[in-house]
């Protein structure tokens, strides 16, 4: 098991820096043409992806609308609708799935998501046409049993037990009751525990019935397919499924107000964690591929600054939640000095904003012991003497997502769902090489240092004390000492 694990992890290195060496019209011009799309006789749309390289196929069934879709008081419905279809159909019951799937080393699984949902397949090409029939009949026939939904709701149950009780979990709960009030994004995907107890066999079979139907899908396979053999058997299962006349609802950008809120929770213990959301530019804006790599380079200046430095925490990061309504998020999670870790923060910020990074040449080497040897030359350097080097490690990265099927099919799906065509990831590393460093900065200023975020603080009455929230509602970054 460590043997194969070692010799993945080898892969995936070689495979990066040989797409890290090769042009970016090279990847382009190697994937555009093994991506081939068509329609099914009721309009389901499908996208197959040619891969060669290794006998597994994958096939993503992706429902559109996520959220956005689900009524006020049916959180969860979508989550528990999905995993249900896949626990018994008209041809095969539970147990028969479980034995088929083990025995052809197969695997089918659910996912409720923000803005869209997926069942997924994966499986050897030699047993595809045996678990083709067996996913194709969950989606098209399933029977929703009595007793394996109250499994499944009993899973949901436990879950949602587990992120009541984690403080970090709680933390963004809190938090988005107020980021995303009135907005799709304030329901929840798995539901709550009162919601969910109460969602019954009809429920269910409604939700099926009036959302999950032809409408709402997309098709997407990756693997050495027989594209018109594979058109064939989908137009004979799910090509025959009805249409609804349903439209997806649009959703709205999301409207984050400069604001610091906390909430008690006592069995912290004098620890607290904190989250902050903020507005950032659109998916299909410039500024959010530019804004992606600079959280590369911000995130290491955050790991120096407020945890090296300040001891500030015990971890922090931040990124992008690239949706339909995109925001950016900061965690910190476990820290006794909650407005330190907040100024520290800011100080990160405010080295970004002015131009520098992590000076790559000034850090020591690992060893193969593990030593570090003497770091040499000043601790930052200007961006623009950082940046080639910092978007090989972004890009190298990228290249090592698309190591599985799986993740292939992710992108074609996010490729269609956010930007109307499967192929606009092959052109995200050209959007990266295009950043220059003035464009690092002018990001980092206008959404990091200028913009206004949402901060939640979650913590005991001890720990809680000690926010100074006037450097909560302000940019405040620590004085150089």
């Amino acid at each position: 098991m460590k043997k194969n694990f070692k010799f993945l992890v080898i892969a995936v290195v070689a495979i990066s820096l040989i797409f890290s060496c090769a042009t970016t019209n090279s990847f382009m011009k190697a994937n555009r043409p093994s991506i081939s799309e068509y329609t099914l006789d009721n309009g389901i749309k499908l996208i197959v992806k040619k891969q060669n390289t290794n006998r597994i196929f994958t096939m993503k069934v992706a429902y559109e609308g996520g959220l956005a879709v689900v009524p006020e008081g049916k959180d969860g419905i979508e989550s528990i609708t999905l995993s249900a279809m896949l626990r018994g159909s008209k041809k095969y019951s539970f147990e028969d799935i479980k034995k088929i799937s083990f025995e052809n080393s197969s695997e089918m699984a659910a996912s409720a998501g923000i803005d869209y949902s997926t069942l997924n397949l994966s499986t050897i090409d030699k047993y595809w046409d045996t678990m083709l029939d067996v996913f194709t009949d969950a989606i098209t026939n399933p029977v929703f049993d009595e007793k394996q939904l109250q499994i499944v709701k009993l899973g949901i149950l436990k879950s949602i037990s587990e992120r009541n009780s984690d403080p970090m979990a709680v933390t963004t709960d809190k938090l988005h009751e107020h980021t995303f009030k009135g907005h799709p994004y304030a329901r929840s995907l798995d539901g709550t525990e009162k919601i969910v107890k109460a969602i019954t066999v009809d429920d269910v079979k409604k939700w099926y019935s009036e959302k999950l139907m032809a409408d709402r899908m997309m098709i997407v396979a990756v693997g050495n397919f027989d594209n018109k053999k594979l058109l064939a058997q989908l137009n004979e299962t799910l090509g025959k499924l009805p249409t609804k006349n349903m439209e997806v609802p649009k959703v709205a950008k999301l409207s984050i107000p400069q604001a610091c809120y906390t909430e008690e929770f006592p069995a912290s213990k004098g620890i607290a964690y904190i989250r902050g959301d903020y507005e950032i530019p659109e998916l299909n804006s410039p500024d959010f591929t530019t804004l992606q790599f600079a959280y590369s380079i911000f995130n290491e200046l955050l790991f120096e600054v407020v945890r090296t430095q300040n001891a500030a925490c015990y971890s922090v990061g931040a990124g992008p939640k690239g949706f339909k309504a995109s925001y950016g998020a900061v965690t910190i999670f476990k820290t006794d000095k909650p407005t330190l870790a907040k100024t520290s923060i800011d100080e990160a910020i405010s080295i970004l904003a002015s131009g520098k990074t992590i000076n790559l040449k000034s850090q020591g080497i690992k060893t193969n012991e593990g030593r570090v040897t003497e770091s040499k030359g000043p601790k930052y350097a200007p961006i623009a003497e950082t940046i080639e080097a910092y978007k090989a490690k972004f890009i190298n990265s990228f290249y090592g997502a698309q190591v599985t099927n799986s993740a292939i099919a992710s992108q074609i799906i996010s490729s269609e769902v956010y930007f109307g065509n499967p192929y606009e990831y092959l052109k995200f590393i050209d959007g990266v090489n295009n950043i220059k460093a003035e464009d690092v900065v002018r990001v980092a200023n206008t959404y990091l240092a200028n913009g206004k975020i949402s901060w939640m603080i979650v913590g005991d009455k001890s720990i809680l004390s000690k926010v100074e929230k006037d450097k909560f509602m302000k940019f405040s970054p620590n004085e150089k000492k």
